[in-house]
């Protein structure tokens, strides 16, 4: 299963980042993230044995993310990637420190993961053909107090994201 952690936006915050790329997209072209995908990615793990998930179950629990903001104040590009994406300038010590103890508690459990830069953002389009501009800037206020496991399941229409719910197993996709 490949697997991440990430904060899910509520319903509001995911339409007005779904409103925000589709304006951005006017200008740089690409496509538009799907409303329902919008996330941002706290630990991307992999590639992940269904047997792993009780584990990553306890970590999550034993590691709450303390309520705090979030701004997202930035709307950057990739040009490597050609990724347009909105994210921010400073990351609530609450968050950052959640992160670095899941990492240490993941790696504890044997994950080989990099801790490398966290650059807190939301993808809003893929397949840019350039940077935003000021028209489109926008700034939101994230109120964080959880974080998800989500199962990415690729499909030829793009990723399925499916969050995993604290009860096992987790039963089959069908596209």
């Amino acid at each position: 299963m490949r697997l991440f952690f990430a904060l899910w936006p509520n319903d509001d915050l995911r339409a007005a980042l779904h409103n925000l790329a589709r304006e951005a997209q006017i200008e740089c072209g690409g496509r538009v993230m799907r409303a329902e995908t919008l996330h941002l990615t706290l630990i991307f793990l992999g590639e992940v044995s269904p047997a792993a998930l009780p584990a990553l179950r306890e970590i999550q629990r034993n590691t709450p993310l303390p309520p705090c903001s979030l701004t997202l104040d930035l709307l950057g590009y990739w040009p490597t990637n050609r990724i347009v994406w909105s994210g921010a300038r400073s990351v609530p010590e609450e968050l950052r420190a959640t992160r670095a103890r899941l990492l240490q508690q993941l790696r504890a459990h044997g994950h080989r993961l990099s801790g490398a830069g966290f650059h807190p953002h939301v993808t809003l389009l893929r397949h840019a053909r350039r940077a935003p501009t000021e028209l489109v800037r926008r700034t939101f206020i994230w109120p964080c107090s959880d974080y998800v496991l989500v199962h990415s399941i690729t499909t030829p229409r793009g990723p399925i994201y499916r969050l995993l719910p604290d009860t096992l197993p987790i039963a089959p996709v069908t596209n």
